[in-house]
């Protein structure tokens, strides 16, 4: 299983990523001082959750595969999956693409090293800037293809008719997986009622809610790559990654007899709940737009400002930040390793990438 960085669309990020790396051998204390430091455009009135989330990840990391596992950068993701006024500029997919390169030269990869652009989707207004950064990338010579994840079906159009230089992946919008956390609490509380426990004892009727509650599992452990509809879809197109976020508790959706001879990259450890057009951000400078519609070009404030969220309910905490709301999922004993798949990839969001 190959290590993968997702950097958001600040590209500050990237004049991290260099220490990144260097972070393979350092001690936990070394860590925390580092995202303290360098992430200060993180910090709003109180600390963000995201801190805690990424300390706890970057160990949990080190603990399930290797301790310099920062060393084994494979991949580097750039840009966003849930808002398109966050997609990059021209100009900004230029500047993030050179110094990819630059993170190369400094560290030659063991193997070919790519670049890979996040898309979110996209409405008739904003398609036109996204597509002057796909032509940018699309003419880039380069011997492995630079690869796409696209949420919006359009632009997987304009992938396969028009910027066919380019890889496309399936996002985790566009691949349906159940993350609604009332899942995970609740399954256990399954209660069979009616005709299927009349004139049953107490030891028949918790058979019966076993049952239920595997038959849960099962079903939860599913996504629509399972089905082979889908599967012909993406056939037709020649996809062959796709993106799906990282649960725990559901060991059968990363098993790859499910998914015939797709491969799934694995987002960690922030799982995407919901997305929209709602956003408080806009409302910084301006309380009038506070989670009204963003129809409007966006001056994307949330780069530099930190607004969160805890949404706290039994058994779980989901933490919303701009126009989305996430879960973090970070505990890897789930994730079995006995079965590595080299095509399999692991792709690390160190924030919510905005």
């Amino acid at each position: 299983m190959n290590l993968h960085i997702h950097l958001p669309t600040n590209l500050a990020h990237f004049d991290l990523l260099l220490e990144w790396y260097l972070l393979s051998t350092s001690d936990d204390r070394a860590v925390a001082g580092f995202i303290m430091n360098n992430y200060k455009w993180e910090i709003a009135s109180d600390l963000s959750p995201q801190y805690d989330i990424n300390f706890s990840s970057i160990r949990e990391l080190k603990k399930k595969f290797w301790k310099d596992v920062f060393g084994k950068i494979d991949w580097i993701y750039y840009g966003s999956d849930n808002c398109e006024f966050l997609a990059p500029m021209q100009d900004e997919a230029k500047k993030a693409y050179e110094k990819f390169l630059e993170f190369n030269k400094l560290f030659p990869p063991h193997k070919a090293r790519i670049f890979t652009l996040v898309t979110p989707y996209v409405w008739d207004k904003m398609l036109g800037r996204l597509e002057e950064t796909l032509s940018y990338l699309n003419n880039i010579k380069s011997k492995t293809p630079l690869e796409v994840v696209v949420n919006d079906f359009w632009v997987l159009n304009l992938l396969n008719k028009k910027y066919t230089n380019l890889k496309p992946i399936i996002g985790r919008l566009i691949h349906k997986t159940l993350k609604n956390p009332l899942i995970d609490t609740y399954w256990y509380e399954a209660h069979p009622a009616g005709e299927s426990i009349k004139n049953k004892t107490s030891s028949e009727i918790e058979v019966l809610r076993e049952k239920i509650v595997e038959n849960q599992k099962e079903f939860y452990s599913s996504s629509e790559l399972s089905n082979k509809y889908f599967q012909t879809f993406l056939d037709k197109f020649k996809i062959q990654n796709i993106w799906i976020d990282y649960l725990e508790k559901r060991e059968g959706l990363y098993n790859k007899s499910n998914y015939g001879d797709k491969n799934l990259d694995i987002y960690y450890p922030w799982a995407v709940v919901f997305t929209g057009r709602l956003c408080d951000t806009c409302g910084i400078k301006n309380p009038t737009k506070a989670m009204t519609a963003t129809d409007d070009i966006c001056p994307r404030w949330c780069r530099d400002y930190d607004i969160f969220y805890n949404i706290k309910t039994t058994g779980y905490y989901l933490t919303q930040r701009w126009n989305a709301g996430y879960r973090s999922q970070i505990n890897l004993d789930y994730l079995d390793l006995s079965n590595t798949w080299e095509d399999y990839r692991l792709v690390f969001a160190p924030f919510i990438s905005v």
